[in-house]
């Protein structure tokens, strides 16, 4: 069923354009790019491996300490679940950004706290991580999002992306042109 008046047609630009499997927010972390299109996550799966070396050889080969997944977390988020207090001390030495917040705001400290993780909670904050939520993402697809934008309040949350935008309006196009060929009746 198609809404008379979606949301993407009520929200205004500038749009950010994807760089890749970085971050949307300032602090570094979120990603609006679900979809399917995400990086590779090798030092996503080597911290989870808990794999010091596979870390150091993917830094080597360029990936970014600082990738993020459809859900906006970084590395670090990962150690911080985890408490892989040596793993954390290795992605902040690389450059891993402490107070980078998910889509849904929470930064590594966060999950350190769920976890119960009080020694990485501490090392987070030592090197200068946050223990405030962040911007929130609500991802452009979920149907939630019909007056997300709408509401002053949450102005300041990062827009869709540029790709996004263009892809629902040539959506819609395609379905008017769709309905415009249907018999009356049939």
């Amino acid at each position: 069923m198609v809404e008379k008046n979606p949301w993407w047609k009520n929200v205004s630009g500038p749009f950010p354009k994807w760089e890749g499997p970085v971050g949307c927010k300032d602090d570094g972390g979120g990603c609006h790019y679900g979809r399917g299109k995400v990086g590779k996550m090798i030092i996503h799966r080597a911290v989870n491996n808990r794999n010091k070396e596979e870390i150091m050889a993917a830094i080597e080969a360029g990936n970014d300490v600082n990738e993020v997944e459809a859900a906006g977390n970084t590395p670090l988020h990962s150690a911080a679940y985890e408490g892989w207090l040596e793993g954390a001390e290795l992605l902040i030495g690389l450059g891993a950004k402490v107070s980078a917040s998910n889509n849904a705001g929470d930064r590594p400290w966060h999950w350190a706290q769920t976890m119960g993780h009080e020694d990485m909670m501490a090392l987070l904050v030592k090197s200068g991580s946050e223990p405030t939520q962040g911007k929130v993402i609500v991802s452009d697809h979920i149907p939630k999002v019909k007056d997300f934008f709408a509401k002053e309040c949450w102005a300041h949350h990062p827009k869709p992306y540029a790709e996004f935008m263009e892809w629902r309006k040539k959506e819609d196009e395609r379905w008017e042109m769709q309905r415009g060929r249907l018999v009356p009746g049939m």
